[in-house]
């Protein structure tokens, strides 16, 4: 682009209005749906005072230049009268009346998109479902809105997108999981894959309804996927025959929230290859693997259980035990204290992402040693959970699980 203050060049022009008409997407949206009308103006800074006779040749060129642009539609003239020149007509700004003359412009792969933009919606609206005319303003928002996900289907996904639409319904969930719909023709995964775009689709269609819901899935009942797996693990006979047999199994937060584990002690571990070393404890069930995932300890259940937590030794893990206790507040840490850390200072190494602000839910003697580890007190700052000695670990997990901690 011209480094010059007066006399815009059509590729300076053009350039222009590929970034900030066509490149911003928020901007190229609102054009399309008329939130920001056409025509677009650009002023071509035409020379004032002796600019021109300063740079005649300069001048020359931008006003040839532009005589010499194919599209004169977009070019305005006037008439300007310089000293030392005769009257002279000259460019003075460049008009841009609609989204098709934008998209030739630009060059032909824009034009390409816009065609394909436009045929893809058309048959949309074309459908029987479209032909309300508010209805049709609506979804012509929406899909715009989705652009790129709309440019993103093959033919056969625009088919299964238009086959799919009326026959979502209010309810059809009927309390399933999404890919559990009754659909016909068309796979599950593709409503989970595009949900976002259906979502906009059917709450237009509906009249609001699908977000005044709560969602789509709501709107159709289906229940969420389960997320936030953790491991469940019997640690005795009795719990393992509770659980039907069982050595171990996964279970989503939302079921541990709600369903009660059938042993007095649960063992809370902050990782997965701790909680596959743990020893036989009676009367015992291991939650494990979850990580920073505690939402689970919320579960009014847990209130009359003997719950430990046993995580590494830096400022994370008492990050994680802070919060497990703010959702649990009977919460016992087990092997997070500074007896533990001068046992195996040795095996001590550097955190990689290390927790500031100390953590409100901690006891005093927690407290404290997470403000030591901060502090560089000892050797490294954090003791992972794998580090201690199997011995060790059992003695003080068996000791936990009849309430008989050893110092």
């Amino acid at each position: 682009m011209s480094d010059r203050s007066w006399g815009l060049m059509p590729r300076d022009v053009i350039e222009r209005l590929r970034e900030k008409e066509w490149y911003q997407r928020r901007a190229l949206k609102a054009r399309l749906k008329g939130e920001r009308p056409f025509p677009v103006s650009v002023s071509l800074k035409p020379p004032r005072g002796q600019e021109a006779v300063s740079d005649l040749e300069h001048f020359h060129r931008f006003v040839s230049a532009w005589r010499a642009f194919p599209n004169q539609g977009c070019v305005q003239w006037e008439s300007q009268s310089f000293r030392q020149l005769s009257v002279q007509r000259v460019p003075v700004r460049f008009r841009v009346a609609d989204i098709g003359t934008l998209a030739e412009l630009l060059g032909e792969q824009e034009q390409t998109a816009l065609g394909n933009w436009e045929r893809r919606i058309g048959n949309i609206l074309a459908q029987p479902f479209a032909q309300d005319e508010k209805i049709q303003r609506g979804l012509f928002s929406a899909l715009v809105d989705n652009l790129e996900a709309l440019t993103s289907f093959t033919e056969d996904e625009l088919g299964l997108l238009v086959g799919l639409v009326p026959q979502l319904k209010a309810g059809l969930g009927g309390g399933r999981y999404l890919r559990a719909l009754p659909l016909t023709q068309v796979d599950t995964k593709f409503v989970e894959q595009n949900l976002h775009l259906i979502e906009c689709l059917l709450d237009v269609l509906w009249r609001g309804e699908v977000s005044a819901s709560g969602g789509l899935l709501a709107w159709l009942t289906c229940i969420e996927n389960p997320k936030g797996w953790l491991f469940v693990r019997p640690l005795c006979d009795s719990s393992q025959t509770a659980l039907g047999g069982l050595p171990i199994l996964q279970m989503d937060t939302a079921t541990l929230l709600a369903v009660e584990l059938p042993a007095s002690n649960i063992l809370v571990v902050e990782n997965v290859q701790s909680g596959l070393g743990l020893p036989p404890l009676d009367n015992t069930i291991a939650v494990f693997g979850g990580g920073k995932n505690v939402s689970w300890l919320s579960a009014p259940w847990l209130q009359a259980k003997n719950v430990g937590y046993w995580g590494d030794i830096d400022s994370e893990g008492f990050a994680i035990l802070s919060d497990a206790r703010r959702r649990c507040k009977n919460i016992e840490s087990i092997m997070m204290d500074e007896q533990v850390v001068e046992k195996f200072t040795s095996r001590m190494v550097d955190e990689p992402n290390s927790v500031d602000a100390p953590p409100a839910y901690l006891e005093e003697q927690e407290s404290r040693l997470f403000h030591k580890l901060r502090q560089g007190d000892f050797a490294k700052p954090r003791l992972e959970q794998e580090k201690l000695a199997a011995d060790f670990i059992f003695q003080r997990l068996r000791c936990w699980a009849i309430k008989r901690i050893e110092e």
